[in-house]
């Protein structure tokens, strides 16, 4: 029982292959050459009827052994080695009928020492060549013996038997080379082959759908929670189909043309049991048009976000809770004090219950201001005109604490009123904590890039490390008397806005930077 060839014999049998269809045409071309040019180049064949004979025979022996290398795919190896001793025997019998060597017949060997040092190892390729050399070199001393030949061509032979070398020498170069790519395009496919497994792995264990559909709306991808969602039986999940035969009413819903990067919709089929919530991604693939919708329950999802706003509810109420506790503690205590208290004391104390009320009044303010789901209006608002107005007219009674410095032609886009109380935050901030040595607090606004850049800055202690990464969290602050929701709104303001505000450390002082899109003047 013969043994399956492994993958380089396999490789080896299709160059093979290739190489015997090339050897028996110039064979039968030679031949077909030497009927048709004897009667006029008579003259250059030393022994004709040799020359004759052997090409007879070579063509013979080439297409047998193209035959049985084509039928019979074992002993791979030994078969190559018979063809290349068949190939050396005929062309230097040849070229002992011509009386040396032309520029044909070393032009074949050449290529049969290429190939044998392709397509067998370097030890058998060795011996090809040294069979070659000794024969191309030593048939002229036989002939010499023999009286069949003068030593006119021994250089000519000894050159050709150089070349030899320096063409098996280039060929086992090659093979290295080929090699090394072969080893590299292994490992780089054993790699893909790897990331692919873990891709589809990963598709199949998420109970996200995803559906890929190319520019003739076919199903390139899909995975088994897609499948399950549309209600497509689980063998499409491996090929490549058409939408309009798995699911008739998901492309009937889909204007495919005219979908748009990250458009949402609903939709339900009878296919299926589920109400589909489908999200639309244009992928970005080079020499194609790919579209993803992402696919999950409706049901499930909605589900999911009244558990996420319960539990924001949740935490929200405790957080307000928890800061209301405390001065409603001091109200009631001072309450309790004011019985059997003098005038003086009973003042004080009234002073205190108001003062706590109004704190509560403040924490209840900016709760409402913060829940509020008022629609942001983003106009195109030049900071040359706005900020001046601003100080007039909000913080007239700090103006002369504020350092403006703002360049020339100062355009945004914002939400007027949002952007009016995310400064006055901001700078009411800044003066509370500034050194009161230093005076003032820097209002720097200034293009950079394609933003544009308002820094609100003072001199005082700055932001603890401990603290920064807790700045704009709702109610945290550093103040007895702080709601701390004052940095949470003025962030949530600029997110709505597509704008960041960042803190920015600096040697002194703190630094609150508000980036925001620059309008085009």
């Amino acid at each position: 029982m013969s043994q399956r060839p492994n993958l380089s014999e396999l490789n080896q049998y299709h160059l093979g292959i290739w190489y015997s269809a090339y050897r028996f045409i110039i064979s039968f071309c030679l031949l077909m050459v030497f009927f048709v040019t004897y009667s006029q180049l008579n003259d250059q064949y030393q022994y004709p009827k040799l020359y004759l004979y052997v090409l007879t025979s070579y063509v013979v022996i080439s297409s047998l052994q193209f035959f049985i290398l084509n039928k019979i795919k074992a002993a791979i190896p030994k078969q190559m080695v018979l063809i290349f001793f068949a190939d050396v025997l005929a062309l230097s019998l040849l070229t002992f009928a011509l009386d040396g060597p032309n520029l044909h017949l070393s032009l074949l060997f050449v290529i049969t020492i290429f190939a044998a040092s392709i397509l067998l190892n370097a030890q058998k390729a060795l011996i090809i060549t040294l069979v070659a050399v000794i024969i191309v070199i030593y048939q002229l001393f036989v002939g010499s013996i023999l009286d069949f030949a003068s030593l006119r061509n021994i250089g000519n032979s000894a050159v050709l038997a150089f070349l030899f070398f320096v063409v098996y020498g280039c060929g086992q170069i090659a093979v290295r080379r080929f090699q090394i790519l072969e080893n590299l395009n292994f490992s780089q496919s054993l790699e893909l082959n790897q990331l692919q497994n873990i891709n589809r792995y990963i598709l199949e264990q998420i109970d996200t759908g995803y559906l890929v559909l190319d520019e003739n709306c076919h199903v390139v991808l899909s995975n088994p929670a897609a499948c399950h969602l549309l209600g497509i039986t689980a063998s499409y999940s491996a090929e490549k189909f058409p939408l309009y035969m798995s699911q008739p009413d998901l492309f009937e819903l889909l204007n495919f043309e005219d979908l748009r990067d990250g458009e949402k919709f609903q939709f339900e089929s009878q296919q299926s049991l589920y109400h589909i919530h489908v999200h639309v991604k244009k992928l970005i693939v080079p020499h194609q048009m790919l579209t993803l919708l992402i696919l999950q329950d409706a049901q499930k999802l909605n589900q999911h976000v009244q558990q996420l706003k319960l539990a924001a509810l949740g935490q929200l109420s405790a957080s307000i809770a928890h800061e209301i506790r405390n001065p409603l503690a001091a109200i009631v205590q001072a309450n309790e004090l004011q019985n059997g208290s003098d005038p003086a004391q009973q003042q004080m104390l009234s002073k205190m219950i108001a003062k706590q009320a109004k704190r509560i009044d403040g924490i209840v303010q900016d709760t409402l201001n913060m829940v509020k789901n008022r629609e942001t209006h983003a106009v195109e608002l030049s900071l040359n005109r706005f900020i001046p107005l601003l100080i007039q007219e909000d913080l007239s009674d700090i103006k002369k604490m504020i350092q403006l410095n703002i360049q020339s032609s100062c355009h945004i886009y914002f939400d007027e009123a949002q952007l009016r109380q995310v400064l006055i935050n901001l700078i009411r901030n800044a003066i509370r904590h500034n050194d009161p040595d230093a005076g003032y607090i820097e209002l720097n606004i200034y293009p950079h890039e394609k933003n544009m850049r308002i820094d609100v800055r003072d001199f005082g202690q700055g932001v603890a490390v401990q603290h920064r990464a807790s700045l704009f969290q709702p109610f945290f602050s550093t103040e007895i008397t702080g709601t701390g929701l004052g940095l949470y709104l003025a962030h949530s303001f600029c997110e709505a806005n597509q704008a960041q505000l960042t803190y920015v450390e600096q040697q002194r002082g703190a630094c609150f930077r508000l980036i925001c899109q620059r309008a085009a003047v």
